[in-house]
C-alpha cells in the first residue's frame, strides 16, 4: 500500500486502502451498511459509467474524498453495467456483524475484507452472466516460438488447452471470442487486445506441471494427456487468476482436455468477421447465422448450438451422429413437440452445478435457487426421458440412446430436493424460507418457536396446569423475572410441594414461580430466530453435499440435456421441409440444388420469396467465376455457399432442396474489406493481406470465396493480380471456389483454365432501368451496369448524364482498356464519330436546328431521335441477351 498516500486515514478509509493496493487495477464495492460505497478514482469511474451522483464524504490529507454508492439490494443490476463495460471489481464485503465489533468493546471497527474480484472471465454469478453466451477466460504464454493456450468457462466448469503457431491465435480468437484474455504485451491480439489482463509472469513449467497435478489429485499431468510445457503454464495461469478471483478458494474446475485443431475446420478471423456467424460487428444476435437458426428452448442448449456453428468439424462421424439425432426427431413429430415441451423453461444445470460446486468450497456462498434449479432439471429430465423412451426402446441402435441414458442421473436425489426445498427457493440463505414445513422436524420446532410464540406458550400453559392440578395456573411474562407461572393464592400452599417450582414473588391474591421449563423456553425463545437459521443452514448443506456426491453424473446429464435441445432446434428448423439433410462425403464434391441465404431469407417481409440458386463445384468445374453488376447479389451467393458449409459441418440442415458437400478442411472468405488506420493499412493493403492469407494457407479439400480482388488499385495492376490469383486457385492449390469479379475480361481464361466456368447474375434492362433477378445463369456479363447502380443511388441527374457520356464514348473508342476521354472539357460532351452518313441529312439537320430557338419538347424529340440514330435498339430500352 502506498503509505504517503494513506497517511491520515480513519479506521475505515484505511480499510478501503489496504483493499485497493491489493487490488490496484479494480473497483473497490466497499460494503457499508446497506451500501455499496465508491471513494476517490473509483468513485469518479462508476459514477460515469453508471449516471449516478459524485458526492463527497469527508476529507483526507486535506482534499475532499469523491464518493458514489449503490445500494445493496441492487447490487448485481450495477455490476452487470460495470462489468460489460470493462471494469474489474474487488468486492469487499463486511465479514462480521454489528454486533460482533460491539462485544469487542468501544468503537471497534467493523472488519471488512475482499471476498470475490468479478472480471469479465470469472464471473459465476447468475444474474451477471449471458445466458446464452458462453463466458471464457483465456490465458496464453508463449514459448520457444509457439503459444500455449488454456480457456475455462468458470460458470461451466469446463477447461481446454491447445498448443498454437503464431498464426494460429487469430484463428483461435475468433472461435472463441473470449471475455477476458491473460496475456503479456508481447502478444499481438489485435481487435481483441481491449480484452487482455495482465496476469504477470508464468511460473516454470515444472511447477506448473505439479501445482495442475496436485489440484486434479493426480500423480502427474500426463494423465490427462500430453501436454505441452506451454499448454501447462498457461492452465495454471488460468487456475492461479480464478483462486484470486475467488479470494484464495477454487471452484469445481472439469480436468483439461487437449482441443488443439484436430477434427475442426479452420477459419481465420478475417472469415470469421465477414460471416457473422454468432453476432454481427455491433455484438448483436440478430442479423446472424446463429440468430437465424436458432430454435432452441434452453440458455444451455443455445450455447452448445453456438458452440456448433463456432466450431465446424472436419470428422464425418461425429457429423453424421448429430444429423441422425436430428433426423430422428423429425421423423417423430410427435416426439419432438414433446421434447420442446419439457424442454422449455427448463434451468441451466451445468452452471447451477458450478455455482454448487464453489458453495461446496466456500462458506456463504450457497444459493438455494441453485438447489432448486437442480430440483426443476432433474425433473425436466425425467420428463424427457419418458418421451423418448418408447422411440428408443423400439431401436436398439437409436441416436439417441446415449442421450437417454444420462438423464437417469441421480435418482434418489431428485425426490429428497422436491421433498426438501419450497417451491420457489431464494436466492440467499434468510431472504425466505427455503425448506419445506414437514421435511425437518427440529427446524420446525425451531420456526414454530419463533413464529407461533402464543401458541406455544398457550400449549405449555395448558400442559403445565394439566401437570400441577391447577385449571387457572397462568404463564405471565415479567419485565425482570422473564416468563413465570402465576396461581391463585389458594394454590400456592400445593404448589410449594414441587421442588421445579421456586416461588418468586407474591401478591396479595396470587403467587409468581419460575420454573426451568419457563426459563429453557425463554431462552429459546430469544435465540429462536438464530437457531432456526442455523438449522436451515444445516438442512442445505445436508443437500449440498448429497448434490455434489452426484456431481459426476449431473454434469453428464447437463451436457445431454443441451445436446437434446440444439438437436431439437435443427430437427424443429428442417420441419418446414425448405432445409435438407446434405450429403456428406470425404472427397471434392460440391453441389447445391436451390441454395439459400439463411440470413437473408429469414430477414425477408413476410411474403418475399427468396431467389434460390443452384451451385455446382465439382471436381470438373471446381472453379466459378461469377461477373455481373454489385447490387445483383454476387455478395449474397458467395456468402450463403459458406454458410451451407459451415451449417452442414456444424451437423445441422442446410437452406436447399439437395446437397452433397465433400467435407472442407478450411474455409477462407475474402468478401469486402475496409481500411485499418490504427495499424496504418490502406483498404487495398488490407486486401492483400488477407488475399495472401489464402494463398499460402489454402489446399486442395479447402473452399475459397473471393470477391472483387484487385479493384484497389490501378486497373491494369488489378487485372493482373486478378488473373493470378485466379491461375494459383486453379492450378497449384485446385481448391472449390467462387471467384467474383467486374474484370470480365478474366473471361477469357476459360480457354486456358479447364476447370474454370463462368457464371453471372441475371439482368434485364427496360426503357432505361435496370431489373437485378438474382439469378446465377453460366456464361458472363456484357456490361456492369455501373452507371445504373449510381442512378439508383441518388447521384444528382447532370453527374449521371455526363458519366453515361464518357462510357460511350469510351466503348466506341475501344482500346485495351476502354479508356475514357479523361482531357475533354468538362462542360462538353465527348465528341461523336468523326465519319456519319453524309446521304441521311444529318448533318443539315443538327446544322440548322437553334438551341436557342428549341422548345423544351422540341430539344426532347431531337435527343430522342438522335439517340434512335446512333444507339439502335438500345435506345428503345430493349431486354439484354441472358
Amino acid at each position: 500500500m502506498n503509505s504517503d498516500r494513506a497517511a491520515g486515514a480513519t479506521p475505515a478509509m484505511a480499510q478501503w486502502f489496504q483493499a485497493k493496493a491489493d487490488y490496484p487495477d479494480a473497483l473497490i464495492f466497499f460494503r457499508m451498511g446497506d451500501f455499496y460505497e465508491l471513494f476517490f478514482e473509483d468513485a469518479e469511474a462508476a459514477s460515469a459509467a453508471l449516471d449516478i451522483a459524485l458526492t463527497a464524504r469527508g476529507t483526507h490529507q486535506g482534499e475532499p474524498i469523491a464518493m458514489c454508492g449503490v445500494p445493496v439490494s441492487q447490487r448485481d443490476t450495477y455490476l452487470t453495467r460495470l462489468i460489460r463495460r470493462g471494469f474489474r471489481v474487488a468486492v469487499a464485503e463486511q465479514v462480521e456483524a454489528p454486533e460482533a465489533a460491539k462485544a469487542r468493546g468501544g468503537k471497534a471497527l467493523i472488519e471488512r475484507a475482499v471476498v470475490r474480484l468479478i472480471t469479465p472471465g470469472t464471473i459465476t454469478e447468475e444474474a451477471l452472466l449471458d445466458q446464452g453466451r458462453a463466458s471464457l477466460l483465456l490465458a496464453l504464454v508463449p514459448r520457444a516460438g509457439r503459444i500455449g493456450a488454456a480457456w475455462l468457462d468458470v460458470s461451466t466448469a469446463s477447461f481446454e488447452t491447445a498448443d498454437l503457431a503464431g498464426g494460429e491465435l487469430a484463428a483461435l480468437l475468433g472461435r472463441l471470442d473470449p471475455a477476458e484474455i491473460l496475456s503479456g504485451a508481447d502478444i499481438e491480439l489485435g481487435a481483441h487486445e481491449g480484452r487482455r489482463t495482465d496476469p504477470g509472469p508464468p511460473p516454470a513449467a515444472e511447477l506448473a506441471r505439479r501445482d495442475l497435478a496436485r489440484l486434479f489429485d493426480v500423480a502427474s499431468l500426463d494423465a490427462f494427456g500430453a501436454f505441452t510445457d506451454q499448454e501447462a503454464q498457461a492452465a495454471a495461469v488460468a487456475l492461479r487468476y480464478v483462486e484470486r478471483s475467488q479470494a484464495g478458494t477454487l471452484p469445481r474446475i472439469a480436468r483439461p482436455v487437449r482441443a488443439g485443431e484436430t477434427g475442426l475446420m479452420a477459419m481465420d478471423a478475417a472469415t470469421r468477421a465477414s460471416l457473422d456467424l454468432l453476432r454481427t460487428a455491433d455484438g448483436g444476435e440478430a442479423g446472424s447465422l446463429f440468430g437465424a437458426v436458432r430454435r432452441t428452448v434452453t440458455a444451455a442448449g443455445a450455447r452448445m448450438l453456438a458452440g456448433w456453428i463456432a466450431a465446424p468439424l472436419d470428422a464425418i462421424g461425429p457429423l453424421r451422429a448429430r444429423q441422425a439425432g436430428w433426423q430422428s426427431l423429425l421423423d417423430a413429430p410427435g416426439t419432438l413437440a414433446a421434447l420442446r415441451t419439457s424442454l422449455r423453461g427448463a434451468p441451466d444445470l451445468a452452471r447451477a452445478l458450478a455455482r454448487l460446486g464453489l458453495a461446496g468450497r466456500k462458506a456463504g456462498r450457497l444459493s438455494p435457487r441453485d438447489l432448486g434449479q437442480v430440483r426443476d432439471s432433474l425433473a425436466a429430465a425425467r420428463a424427457v426421458a419418458e418421451g423418448l423412451a418408447p422411440a428408443v426402446a423400439a431401436d436398439p441402435a437409436h441416436p439417441l440412446a446415449d442421450d437417454l441414458a444420462k438423464l437417469a442421473a441421480g435418482p434418489e436425489l431428485g425426490p429428497l430436493l422436491e421433498a426438501a426445498l419450497v417451491e420457489t427457493p431464494p436466492a440467499r440463505i434468510g431472504d425466505a424460507p427455503a425448506i419445506r414445513a414437514g421435511f425437518d422436524g427440529e427446524l420446525d420446532g425451531e420456526r414454530r418457536l419463533r413464529d407461533d410464540t402464543r401458541q406455544v406458550i398457550a400449549a405449555l400453559q395448558t400442559e403445565l396446569a394439566s401437570r400441577y392440578g391447577v385449571a387457572s395456573l397462568k404463564v405471565r411474562h415479567h419485565s425482570q423475572l422473564g416468563y413465570v407461572l402465576e396461581a391463585p393464592a389458594a394454590a400456592v400452599e400445593a404448589l410449594r410441594a414441587f421442588p421445579e417450582l421456586i416461588l418468586r414473588q407474591g401478591l396479595a391474591s396470587a403467587a409468581r414461580f419460575t420454573h426451568p421449563e419457563l426459563s429453557d423456553l425463554d431462552r429459546r425463545i430469544a435465540e429462536a430466530h438464530e437457531r432456526a437459521a442455523a438449522r436451515e443452514a444445516l438442512v442445505l448443506d445436508h443437500l449440498l453435499a448429497a448434490v455434489m456426491r452426484e456431481e459426476a453424473a449431473l454434469a453428464e446429464c447437463a451436457a445431454a440435456l443441451a445436446r437434446l435441445d440444439a438437436l431439437q432446434s435443427a430437427a424443429t428448423l428442417a420441419e418446414s421441409g425448405r432445409w435438407c439433410a446434405p450429403e456428406l462425403s470425404e472427397d471434392a464434391a460440391f453441389s447445391i440444388i436451390a441454395g439459400r441465404h439463411p440470413v437473408v431469407e429469414a430477414a425477408l417481409p413476410a411474403g418475399t420469396r427468396f431467389i434460390a440458386n443452384d451451385a455446382d463445384l465439382s471436381p470438373e468445374r471446381r472453379l466459378m467465376l461469377l461477373t455481373g453488376p454489385n447490387m445483383a447479389g454476387k455478395s449474397t451467393f458467395l456468402r450463403q455457399n459458406a454458410l451451407v458449409i459451415i451449417l452442414a459441418q456444424a451437423g445441422l440442415p442446410v437452406p436447399a432442396e439437395q446437397a452433397r458437400i465433400g467435407l472442407v478442411d478450411r474455409l477462407f472468405s475474402r468478401v469486402g474489406a475496409a481500411d485499418d488506420l490504427a495499424a496504418g493499412r490502406s483498404t487495398f493493403m488490407v486486401e492483400m493481406i488477407e488475399t495472401a492469407s489464402i494463398l499460402n494457407q489454402a489446399g486442395p479439400r479447402s473452399f475459397v470465396i473471393i470477391d472483387e480482388i484487385g479493384r484497389g488499385t490501378g486497373t491494369r495492376d488489378g487485372l493482373a493480380i486478378a488473373q493470378a490469383v485466379l491461375e494459383a486457385l486453379h492450378g497449384s492449390i485446385r481448391c472449390r471456389s467462387i471467384f467474383a469479379t467486374h474484370f470480365h475480361d478474366l473471361v477469357q481464361l476459360g480457354a486456358a483454365l479447364p476447370r474454370l466456368r463462368p457464371c453471372t447474375m441475371r439482368v434485364k434492362s427496360w426503357r432505361g432501368s435496370v431489373v437485378f433477378l438474382h439469378e446465377v445463369i453460366e456464361g458472363a456479363a456484357e456490361r456492369s451496369w455501373g452507371v445504373h447502380v449510381a442512378k439508383l443511388a441518388g447521384l444528382p441527374e447532370p453527374v449521371i448524364r455526363r458519366a453515361d457520356a464518357l462510357l460511350r464514348a469510351a466503348e466506341r473508342g475501344g482500346g485495351e482498356a476502354g479508356a475514357l476521354p479523361l482531357f475533354a472539357a468538362a462542360g462538353e460532351d465527348p465528341a461523336p464519330p468523326a465519319e456519319l452518313p453524309a446521304a441521311d441529312g444529318w448533318h443539315a439537320a443538327l446544322a440548322e436546328a437553334d438551341p436557342d430557338q428549341l422548345s423544351p419538347r422540341a430539344a426532347l424529340e431531337l435527343i430522342y431521335a438522335w439517340r434512335r440514330k446512333f444507339l439502335g435498339d438500345r435506345a428503345d430500352g430493349a431486354v439484354e441477351k441472358q
